[in-house]
């Protein structure tokens, strides 16, 4: 939940996503009133604009008889094979399909009657169990374009063969106990995955050309709605659009001066209020109809809950077929369906025909719902998927300027409608560098007080805990509250540098990645930093508050939002939670969000920043970003230029093998010095012998810290046969390399210590949560940076310039090194200069100048300036090694006579 977020620029690498387009017309009216010249304008508008779906409702013929609604649609086939032709020519996979609502001149004579066969007949041409037409049936301009005979011919042979082919199927269908297939279905199982579409027959009980539809087939709606939820590949968040041909609400066009059927009665549904409550109950999104040769558009709101209000959205489409005179009356609408859910249309007016050209009048686009709509009924879908949802969340972090942070999470009112099979609720944070401390995860004091436990909590550090919180009773019934903490280490980048170092590492490891293997998704921006939350359920509110690093420059962080590239279709855990982890997919940006989100994030406080979110999208990851821009002193272009080559010089020679056992001797040399001033540490009885002394250098091709120099009392090499890798920002050599100050770990078995530092990174750190730290066995563990310079003395020192890290570590629980605890604390918080000096040499009396601040019968002040010396001392003493190494290897006589800094 919290760390580094993804990239914002990782949506380009995905082409972007063309909107899926539904071309909607209506009123065609094959027959007497049908003009072709306005149906050539539709075509060529089809072609130009490229649907992906056609969608007609109602009116394709003036009669229903089988004839002419088999001509129309081999009219309509004819125009889907031109447009999928096109898509071949341009590469494109997709396959536009024609679906189809009937309309009340297509059930009957005229279009005021109905009855058999002609009610059957629409959904015998068109519907999902459609018997396969005659190849000699021929489409409906090459019927129209024959001579008068030949169109009575055609006639007199089809229709026989037409109603002989109905029949036959429709007896075969019975004799095999099938459905004849020839309703009009709610719902196809062959519509597209980019919407739901559900079809209403608007021509029950028709009584002249109103419309009505059947109350029992509707009611039946919501539980089949209901069971898609369960079928695989469930698609809650794809948009829900209802065909019908009559008007489930008015226009504003209607008259009386074109006869008996254009009053208001005839025009809408005469259970207009029925159809509406139940497709409000199954959040349709949009309907689309016709009738009335009318382009329409317009918004119903309702109320769900106390709480909650929807709307619903109603298009209408003039003919696209027959002429009109007025403006508005011959129209097609073109809906497009972003990747995200969203939906845009325009509709296109066009006018003339019989005989004069057509020509485009007007056209306009608008959205179907509102942003705030969109996020509620996205909302209400993932709630009734999930069986759950969450009133509020409250997420803080504070990151500190060392790339710490305390993260605390509480979740209030967790409600669950579904009752699941278990008593524990999931917990799953993660970052992208550094790790979580498993010592550090604990509940909040309310989940305490209710009695509430860990349950597969991490026995190590880890970059990504998956655990949860037993509750003590099962998932239902009255809502749950709880909440808990953490602490993440190294967790956020306090350099530019370090981003750039992060984001390179990254894409080797993306590259690294086999086919058989998961890629990790991108998470690394340069320079910029982020923490963020992924909405795993539905949730009402969303609260994210972040303390920034203050520092000498000022902060402006932003709001970024990312959804998971498979969006709408997110995968669910067991426990019915979003889980993107070991799926295909990346985060990518969603840019309307994120600047419908921008303005929602405010400064409460000095560096103290907050963004409140009202219904946060499932599958979507809110972050907040800001600039690395650390405070850098000037320094001069050529002192840059010679440090940075020097830096890259020395790690050079540390990571060659063959230079580093070409200098044993030296290195042996400086050891024993190095430890006669180690041993200085200590006092009696606290032996520092069997101290092990390695140096971790910087591979800046893989962005590791490489074990490049072991010197330890029982191994009899310098250069380690299985060198350690240390990854960038891992453990406390990580942590001692971006700070560019010394770390001391311990034992947290000994101490109970939550150090900033306190842990240590093996590349055995596999088992169930990922690090088992089986392999280290190291109770004491100090970290020094060593620059490239002696003693660190450069205006410009930081991870970019620094060699490595030296450690010093002992497995003894009695070692030494415990003298040094306070004095690496007191010197890693910053209580003394941040970069060291040369030791000062001892005066005459055994002093040092140092310890002047104590009076001379303070004997306690002595003691305590003293061990405040013991880190920095050590620190100088082990950047002497680094100074050292650019000198040949034949100089090693040299070391017996350099004296190094003495500890005593």
């Amino acid at each position: 939940m919290s760390g580094p977020g993804a990239d914002p620029s990782a949506s380009q690498t995905f082409s972007a996503a063309r909107p899926f387009r539904i071309f909607h017309l209506s009123d065609v009216h094959f027959g007497h009133h049908f003009d072709e010249s306005v149906w050539n304008y539709v075509g060529e508008l089809a072609r130009r604009e490229r649907p992906d779906l056609v969608v007609c409702t109602g009116d394709l013929v003036d009669h229903g008889g089988l004839f002419m609604l088999a001509a129309a649609h081999k009219e309509f086939q004819s125009l889907l094979e031109t447009l999928n032709r096109l898509n071949r020519e341009t590469g494109s996979p997709r396959e536009v399909q024609l679906r189809c609502v009937p309309g009340n001149h297509d059930c009957g004579p005229w279009g005021n009657l109905k009855f058999r066969p002609f009610s059957t007949n629409f959904g015998a041409v068109f519907g999902q169990g459609a018997f396969e037409l005659p190849a000699a049936m021929p489409s409906y301009l090459a019927y129209r374009r024959s001579s008068f005979p030949v169109r009575c011919l055609l006639r007199l042979r089809m229709t026989p063969a037409l109603y002989a082919r109905k029949w036959w199927t429709s007896a075969k269908r019975f004799i095999a106990r099938q459905d004849s297939g020839y309703r009009i279905d709610l719902l196809r199982s062959d519509d597209p995955q980019e919407v739901v579409l559900v079809y209403l027959d608007s021509n029950d009980a028709m009584r002249l050309a109103t419309g009505n539809v059947n109350a029992r087939e509707v009611t039946k709606l919501k539980a089949q709605m209901l069971n898609l939820r369960e079928a695989p590949g469930a698609r809650p968040f794809v948009p829900r659009i209802a065909l019908l041909h009559h008007h489930p609400l008015p226009i504003p066009e209607a008259s009386i001066a074109e006869g008996l059927t254009s009053f208001e009665p005839f025009l809408v549904l005469r259970n207009a209020g029925l159809v509406l409550k139940e497709l409000n109950r199954c959040d349709v999104d949009l309907i689309l109809h016709g009738h009335k040769h009318y382009a329409a558009f317009g918004r119903l709101g309702y109320s769900i809950d106390h709480h909650t209000e929807g709307e619903i959205a109603v298009l209408a489409a003039g003919s696209g077929g027959v002429t009109h005179s007025e403006s508005g009356r011959n129209s097609v609408n073109l809906i497009d369906i972003l990747e995200t859910g969203r939906m845009s249309f325009r509709s296109i007016h066009f006018g003339a025909g019989g005989g004069a050209p057509v020509h485009e009048i007007a056209r306009g686009k608008k959205e179907i719902h509102g942003i705030d709509m969109h996020k509620a009924r996205v909302h209400r879908r993932a709630a009734e998927r999930q069986g759950q949802w969450i009133d509020t969340v409250r997420h803080a972090v504070g990151v500190d300027a060392t790339g710490v942070a305390v993260v605390q999470t509480d979740v209030s009112q967790h409600w669950f409608e579904r009752p699941l099979p278990t008593q524990v609720v999931p917990v799953v944070c993660s970052v992208s560098l550094g790790r979580i401390s498993h010592n550090t995860i604990e509940l909040n004091e309310t989940s305490k007080s209710a009695g509430y436990q860990w349950v597969d909590r991490p026995q190590g550090p880890v970059q990504r805990v998956r655990a949860g919180i037993h509750v003590g009773r099962r998932l239902t019934g009255p809502a749950v509250d709880y909440g808990y903490r953490y602490k993440c280490f190294n967790t956020y980048a306090i350099t530019r540098w370090e981003t750039v170092a992060a984001c390179e590492r990254e894409a080797l490891q993306r590259r690294k990645a086999t086919s058989a293997q998961a890629r990790r998704p991108r998470v690394r921006l340069a320079e910029l930093e982020v923490t963020s939350y992924v909405v795993r359920a539905p949730l009402r509110q969303l609260v994210l508050r972040v303390q920034l690093p203050g520092g000498h420059y000022p902060l402006k962080p932003f709001v970024q939002v990312m959804r998971w590239s498979t969006y709408p279709a997110t995968p669910l855990d067991d426990y019915l939670q979003f889980h993107e982890h070991g799926t295909e997919g990346e985060w990518v940006n969603d840019a309307e969000l994120t600047a419908h989100e921008s303005g929602h994030l405010s400064q409460i406080g000095e560096d103290v920043w907050e963004l409140r979110v009202s219904f946060p999208m499932v599958g979507h990851r809110y972050d907040v970003r800001w600039r690395v821009e650390p405070f850098r002193p000037a320094v001069p272009l050529q002192d840059t230029t010679r440090i940075r080559g020097r830096t890259l010089a020395m790690r050079a020679i540390l990571l060659s093998r063959e230079t580093m056992a070409a200098y044993e001797g030296p290195l042996r040399a400086w050891e024993s010095e190095f430890r006669d001033v180690l041993n200085g540490v200590g006092s009696a009885g606290h032996g520092l012998d069997d101290a092990e002394i390695a140096m971790f250098t910087y591979d800046e091709s893989r962005h590791d810290l490489v074990q490049s120099l072991v010197l330890s009392p029982g191994k009899d090499y310098v250069v380690p046969h299985h060198p350690l890798v240390v990854p960038l920002g891992e453990g406390v050599i990580g942590a001692a390399f971006k700070r560019s100050l010394p770390v001391m770990y311990v034992d947290p078995q000994l101490s109970d210590s939550q150090h900033e530092a306190a842990y240590l990174y093996s590349e055995d750190d596999g088992g169930p949560h990922g690090a088992a730290l089986s392999g280290t066995r190291w109770k004491y563990v100090l970290a020094f940076p060593l620059s490239s310079y002696s003693a660190g003395v450069t205006p410009d020192w930081g991870p970019h310039t620094t060699v490595g890290v030296l450690t010093v570590s002992s497995e003894r629980l009695d070692s030494g090194l415990v003298e040094l605890v306070g004095p690496m604390s007191w010197l890693a918080d910053g209580s003394a200069d941040s970069l060291p000096e040369e030791a000062p040499e001892d005066t005459a009396d055994g002093t040092s100048p140092d310890s002047g601040d104590a009076p001379a019968g303070d004997p306690q002040g002595h003691v305590l300036s003293r061990r405040r010396d013991l880190g920095k001392v050590l620190w100088v003493c082990a950047h002497l090694l680094v100074d050292f190494l650019p000198e040949s290897p034949d100089y090693a006589a040299r070391w017996s006579d350099r004296n190094l800094p003495n500890a005593h």
